[in-house]
């Protein structure tokens, strides 16, 4: 008995058309350094020539047993490679710089800075805000405007022609007194204002030279004012507070249930229960801060 009828098809390599089989990819050969140094040179030829992109048919004439879709493929296992290898780099330099500087010995001023930062968490606003609210008082103390040059009399402020304007009435104070037009003139008034500026931030008109003088002669005098200080009464209350804020603290115990009374004896809450003045962060006294009174 014959056996039924099957359709029979050709194999795979006889069949044409839009039905045939792809050919199978034939695994790449290596890549040898002679075909590398003339794809280097070409890349080099195309970069004289300043073309905006890759033209991949010059490369595939320096390359004839290439195609250009296995010079791209190599390109970019190139590119791959290269970007990992930059990663790698940067990285064992970041730990590199990581590592000297763990090893290297802070100075002073640094572990103050870094110490100051840490307690100032948060607050830098607060306190720039302060510190310019201070000195846009100071800007009208009686004082302030009588030591200017020329003085101000107590209640008016800076004459219209320095950029101020006087107080509405003008009969209930005495204006400023009058200058030689040229001569040598200093508003405290605005030197801190400009002060005030700085501590929010933001830049305002540049200073006349009379007051941009009288700043520079303030910066330049903070290392004669460090001098003149108590130093050995500022350096004992400085090294107590480091040791205070350094000290290791106790636990903290469970928070209480919200809405449960304050337990007897808990401090304040706040900076004046934490020991921490945003404006003096290391609780220096003021008497401190004055100048130490010659011996002898």
């Amino acid at each position: 008995m014959k056996p039924p009828l099957r359709p029979r098809l050709a194999p795979a390599r006889y069949v044409t058309g839009p039905g045939a089989a792809a050919e199978p990819e034939r695994p790449r050969a290596a890549w040898s350094a002679r075909e590398k140094r003339a794809l280097l040179a070409a890349l080099r030829a195309q970069a004289a020539l300043g073309l905006p992109d890759l033209q991949p048919r010059p490369l595939r004439e320096r390359l004839p047993r290439r195609s250009e879709a296995e010079i791209l493929s190599f390109l970019c296992r190139l590119r791959g490679r290269a970007a990992r290898e930059a990663v790698r780099t940067q990285y064992r330099h970041c730990l590199e710089q990581q590592r000297r500087r763990r090893a290297q010995v802070p100075a002073p001023i640094e572990v103050w800075l870094e110490l100051a930062e840490t307690l100032a968490e948060g607050l830098e606003e607060a306190t720039a805000a302060a510190f310019s609210q201070v000195l846009t008082v100071a800007a009208t103390e009686p004082l302030s405007l009588l030591n200017s040059v020329p003085p101000h009399p107590a209640g008016t402020t800076a004459s219209p022609d320095q950029g101020g304007s006087a107080l509405a009435d003008p009969a209930a104070h005495p204006a400023p007194q009058s200058h030689a037009p040229g001569s040598f003139t200093v508003d405290f008034q605005r030197v801190y204002e400009y002060l005030a500026r700085l501590c929010r931030g933001g830049k305002g008109p540049a200073l006349p030279p009379g007051e941009s003088a009288v700043v520079l002669a303030l910066l330049g005098s903070l290392p004669q004012e460090l001098g003149v200080l108590d130093r050995a009464a500022l350096h004992s209350h400085l090294r107590g507070a480091y040791g205070a804020l350094m000290a290791p603290r106790p636990p903290q115990t469970d928070p209480p249930a919200p809405g449960a009374p304050p337990a007897p004896g808990t401090p304040a809450t706040g900076w004046r229960g934490v020991g921490l003045c945003p404006l003096n962060l290391f609780l220096v006294p003021l008497q401190l801060l004055a100048r130490a009174e010659p011996s002898g």
